[in-house]
Order: C-alpha cells, then structure tokens, then sequence
C-alpha cells in the first residue's frame, strides 16, 4: 500500500506516486495527468435528480449549466462571505455564493449554491479530492488511504486546516500538508543529492503566486524566505483576454454581454485557449459562435496579439519581480547568490514571465528540469514515499531510513489584536514571520488586562503583516470567561506553538501573585471559529461613549451606532485624513453595512476594528473628532481656548505643517486633557470599549 502526493491546484489537480523513490503522475479516467478543479451539478434531461460530476465532464457541463458549475474554489478556501475578495470572485464566476445559514455552525465561512442546495469550499474541494483518490485506485489497482497534500506557501492557517478538512472529508489520511514550492524543489532534487542549490521557486498557477528561497544540499532542503500573493495568477490573466472579448462584442453587436446570467463562465475556456495559444504564437483567433436571447447568433471572431496580452497582464508580471526582488533582500542576497531558478506552474508558460526572470538572474539559471504542471505533486509524492503505513492503516510514521529532511518557516507573522496605549486594533505578533517550524518551543509574550476588573479575555487571532490587526487576516477568536476579575497589574502569558502541518495552538497562563495559577487554557485554533454566544463585546467607540450589547447577543444593534459614527466620522473629518487611511475607512464602513444585511458576525466584527481605529487615530482628523466631542464637558475658559484652535487649525490644515500648525495640535492636545483629567468622574473618556482585549508593552 502507497501513500500518493496531491497537488490540489486552482485549476488543475494533479496526484503521483512515487515508485521506489522515482515519482510519476498518475492519468485519470480521461487519460490525463491533469484533473480540471471544478465540480458541477449535471441532471440529465428528463432526469429528477442530478449528480456532481468533477474534471472534464464538468467544464463541458459548464456552458450549459454555468451557475451550476464552480471554479477556482481553492480562492474561497478559509474565507468568510463579505470578504471583499469572496465579493471579487463573485462577480468573476456563474455561480452563487452566501453567508453560513446558521449562526451557531461550526464553519462560519462562505458557501457555494448548487442546485439550491449550500456547500462549503471544504466540501467542494473534497469532491474534487474524492475524484482523485478514485482514479488513482483506478491508476494503481489498490485502494488508496493516505495523502501528502500540497497548498501555497502563502496559504493561511486556516485555509491549511480547510484543506486538510477536505482530505479528510475525501476519505484520505493526510499525512502533512507542505507548501508548493518546497514539493517542486523535492523534485527538482531527485538525482542531485550530491549538489548544493540555492533555489528561488517562482511559482505562477492560476490562482495563486509563490516564491520560496530554498537551501538544497545532501537531501536537506532549509526554506530561508517566503513571499507570494494569493490572488494573482492564471485566472487573472484569463479576465484580461475575457475584457477584449466582451469589448469586441460590444462593438460589434452594440450588446453587453456582461448583462447575461452566466457568459463569464462560458467565455472562460475561451479565454483559456487563447492565452495558451499565445504562448507559442505571436497571434490567435478567438472565434467562438453562440447564441443571445433577444440578441441572435453572435459570431465572434477576434484577433489577439501576444504583444496587446502582454500589455495587459504586465503590471502584474512586474508585481511578481517585485516580489523575488523583496525575498532577495530579505535574505541579504543577490541575484548572482541563485544558483537555479525553477519554473511552477502553467502560468509560467508565459513568455514575458521567462523575459522578466531572465532579465534579473540570465537565461542560464533558469530551469526545466521538472515538468511545471507536474512538479508539485510529483514533489509531494517523494515526501509521501518517506512514511511507513503499516498494514491495518492504524498508525503512520516516517521511514527509519528516510534521508530526506525538510525545514519550513513562516510566511507571515502569527499574533493577536490587542490594545497599545490608544490603538485597540493593534496587531502584536507572537511568531514572527521566517520563524522555522515545527517550533522546538513555544514563542511566548506578556500582556496586562485592557482594563480595570476585567472579568473575560476576548484574544482574536490574526496572520498576516500589517501592524494594524483588522487589516490582517482572522484565523480564530477565543473569549475565555474568568472566575475572578483581574486589575490592570496583573500579568497574562499568552504563548502559541505551531507544529508540521501549521496547526496553532494557543496557552494561555495567568499566575497570581501569590504563585497560585489562575489560568492554564489550551486552545487548538480552526478555521472561521465562531464567537461563543456569551460574549460582551460591545459597540466600540459610539460617539456618545456608551456601551451597547454583544455583537453575539444582538448583532445589528452594536454595529449599527459603529457605522454611523464611522460616517459622521468621514462626512466631517475626512477633508483632514490622508488618502490611504479616507479609502480603508470608507471600505470598512461598506463591508459592515454589507455585514448586517448578511448578518454575518466575523465580517462585521473586522470592519468594526477598522473604523474604530481609523476614528481614534487618523492623525489631525481624529484630534479634531475627540476635540469637538469634549467641547460640551469643557468649561468657558476651555471651550473658548478649544474653539479657537480648532479654527485656526482648520484654516492653518490647507496651508500645511509648520511651527504654528504644530503649536495648535498641541495646544489642543493640552486642553482634551485638561477637560478630561477634570471630569474623569462624570465624563466617559472618548474611545472604544477594549471588549475583553488585553493589552501590549505593560507587562512587568
């Protein structure tokens, strides 16, 4: 019995096996190595009920039946409805998509409709799964159990959990879940164990784009650097070609074809073809005949140029060197430090992509060796021929003579929004990005409580790199009640382990001052895990500084007051924000007025973070918030002093920063305190409820 490798692609999917340490892809039932990642619901005429059908069948199903049939579900993998990337998806493709039917599900991430009936991504990615293990038995003629499965290097936390949710869902065992680049280099190593590489993987699929620096050497493989980008790729590329086809329709039949139901699906093996054909030829015809309800027969016969192809898909292209450029330098290391540059990925048939590369490291150091389509599962297959898998499939473990060792880190920082001095949306990494895993101990840090007898820890957990934590990605949000209340000294130890498969634990310890533990909480982070029903949270920042109910307890009435403050906020203020943090605002506002017409909690909850942080602490527009809040509670000597440097900063604000404009903010600052200090008794301070948070940079 042999365990197989699995490269579940956004496009394509691929498995192999390798056969006394030499892999091979495995053909499907179509006689392919390459299985199409898409699933459609197919009912024959005059049939009742249908059935999901994956690969081939179901991108021919597709044209007939587009909102019907899914494609790219490795995108929404781990992501919840309202996501403004799950919004950009659905307006790609065909298909519907909605928020999770019940609050209380154990998945609260968004779904797929087929046939009115709703899917998770888990779900749909291990009917593509399921379709794999069948033609692998069918391929090897014996059953197949267990799995290597590979993702992006970028991939999240919680979308690695989704995908290994799906293995298991497929009936597989999986075995570990490794990134991409790292499988491609595996193969990329076969025959080579004499020879020391520096590899830079640039792996281009149609999805998603990685890069990972790798130390080869004696069958060692130390990963040094990881970038990427998980929504740039083939499909991108696909919508560009999609853009010329539906401006010649246009043009020619005076139709939009973006107004029917389904043609972005239908166009999009064309698109598909006509990318393909350009990578080998300078020049394609795009002809594609169908038929329009009240328009006719439309007669599509397009020229496209690789150089019009190129034009458009470059700035994304260039996107890519940026980032090859970023891990060098993370690395301290230059072009002439690559001793090999291996290509993954379809998209990498592209021959700008080749140009490009060429251009930074010389044409003689990139690489063919490997197959692009093939070289990732065939790289998991190696990994997977490293396990033992013992007759009665009870137990599984590495081969005694394994000579193969693998040294991952992370891509990204792995943290928590806690509160830093004014700032309760800050993110505090624990594990900080290129940290190697599995961990040899666990990272720990420090906190105090956010406030006086706090009597619950609420700990949301973010990966991601932006310091601000509603702008990083939520991977889980744990809200532990407490016993007994803790004052502001007390000291929380909150620590996070990570093993092979980047599964996070999270521990968190509180020991009394008298040596007597409090606390001792062990916490397995999944993916979309929904706030327990106890939670008390409040409507953070509300302009009158009242506390409202828990978004958990009663969503629409906390996040309401949060978005009309965030528009007062914008509407009287914004003239004085810089652009950047103008735009988050307004898009925070949108994604949690979208958030309480889904009733979706974890959506509303991040742009929450967004607009009260943007409120509190936008700079000038923020000072002049709190300024003008107070101005009520100030007395005649206050408010006059208050008044007039508001003025004059307001007229001083176009003039920009000078020694005067500076005197005023401060001159402001004084007086807010001034005001605050006096009425600390009978006036709520503006600012957000610290919602059970802890707080960084207060420990002892």
């Amino acid at each position: 019995m042999r365990a197989i490798g699995i490269d579940l692609g956004t496009t394509n999917s691929v498995a192999a096996v390798a056969d006394g340490g030499r892999p091979r892809a495995l053909t499907n039932r179509d006689n392919e190595a390459l299985t199409p990642s898409v699933v459609s619901y197919y009912k024959q005429r005059g049939k009742d009920v249908g059935e999901m059908v994956v690969g081939r069948q179901a991108i021919n199903n597709a044209a007939r039946d587009p909102a019907n049939t899914v494609f790219s579900i490795k995108r929404l993998m781990g992501r919840q409805y309202g996501d403004r990337r799950v919004d950009e998806v659905q307006q790609r493709y065909g298909f519907q998509l909605a928020p999770a039917p019940k609050p209380d599900d154990e998945d609260q991430g968004v779904r797929v409709l087929l046939a009115g009936k709703a899917h998770t991504p888990v779900e749909i990615s291990a009917m593509v799964l399921k379709q794999i293990k069948a033609d692998a038995e069918r391929a090897l003629g014996e059953p197949v159990t267990h799995a290597v499965i590979t993702v992006p290097a970028y991939f999240e936390e919680r979308q690695r959990h989704a995908t290994a949710e799906a293995g298991k869902l497929a009936g597989l065992t999986v075995l570990e879940i490794i990134d991409e680049p790292t499988a491609a280099a595996l193969a990329f190593g076969l025959g080579k164990e004499e020879q020391q590489h520096r590899i830079l993987v640039y792996d281009l699929g149609g999805g998603t784009f990685d890069i990972s620096l790798i130390q080869m050497y004696n069958n060692n493989y130390a990963v040094l650097e990881i970038q990427g980008d998980n929504w740039l790729g083939g499909d991108d590329f696909d919508q560009k070609v999609t853009g010329h086809m539906v401006e010649w329709i246009k043009s020619e039949y005076d139709h939009d074809p973006l107004s029917r139901p389904g043609f972005l699906m239908r166009a999009k093996p064309e698109a598909e073809k006509a990318k393909k054909a350009l990578s080998v030829q300078q020049r394609t015809d795009v002809l594609w005949p169908f038929s329009v309800p009240d328009v006719g027969m439309i007669d599509m016969q397009m020229e496209l140029t690789r150089e019009q192809f190129e034009d458009d898909i470059r700035d994304m292209l260039e996107r890519t060197i940026e980032l090859v450029q970023t891990a060098l330098r993370n690395q301290t290391l230059g072009p002439e430090d690559i001793t090999a540059v291996l290509l993954v990925g379809g998209s990498t048939a592209i021959p700008l992509v080749r140009t490009l590369l060429a251009e930074v490291f010389g044409e003689n150091k990139i690489r063919v060796d490997v197959n692009p389509m093939e070289c990732v599962a065939l790289g998991a297959a190696v990994r997977a021929d490293t396990y033992r898998l013992d007759v009665d499939n009870k137990e599984t473990k590495e081969k005694e003579d394994t000579k193969i060792a693998v040294q991952h880190v992370t891509p990204m920082h792995l943290g928590i929004n806690s509160v830093k001095g004014e700032d309760v949306d800050h993110f505090e990494p624990i594990i900080e990005k290129g940290t190697p895993y599995p961990l040899d101990e666990p990272k720990k840090k420090v906190f105090r409580p956010a406030e006086a007898n706090q009597k619950v820890l609420r700990i949301p957990v973010y990966e991601g790199l932006n310091s601000q934590a509603g702008l990083n990605e939520l991977q889980g949000d744990i809200e532990i009640p407490l016993e007994k209340a803790l004052d502001v000294t007390q000291d929380i130890e909150i620590s996070f382990d990570y093993n092979r498969n980047r599964v996070l634990t999270m521990r968190v310890l509180i020991v009394g001052k008298d040596g007597k533990v409090i606390l001792d909480k062990e916490h397995a982070l999944a993916h979309s895990r929904p706030r327990p029903k106890s939670s008390r949270t409040a409507a953070a920042g509300s302009a009158d500084g009242s506390k409202g109910a828990s978004l958990a307890e009663d969503f629409r009435e906390v996040l309401t007051p949060t978005i009309r403050m965030g528009k007062h906020f914008l509407e009287g203020y914004g003239d004085y924000m810089l652009d950047e943090d103008r735009r988050e605002l307004q898009d925070a506002i949108t994604q949690a007025e979208k958030a309480v017409k889904d009733n979706n909690e974890a959506s509303g909850r991040t742009a929450q973070n967004v607009i009260d942080n943007k409120v509190m602490s936008s700079g000038l527009a923020s000072l002049m918030y709190i300024a003008e809040s107070v101005m009520s509670k100030a007395n005649a000597n206050q408010a006059r002093v208050l008044a007039r440097a508001i003025a004059a900063l307001r007229q001083a604000h176009a003039q920009g920063p000078n020694e005067q404009f500076e005197k005023l903010v401060q001159d402001v600052r004084v007086v807010i305190a001034d005001i605050i200090s006096a009425k600390i008794d009978t006036v709520p301070v503006v600012g957000p409820d610290y919602g059970g948070r802890v707080r960084t940079g207060e420990s002892r």
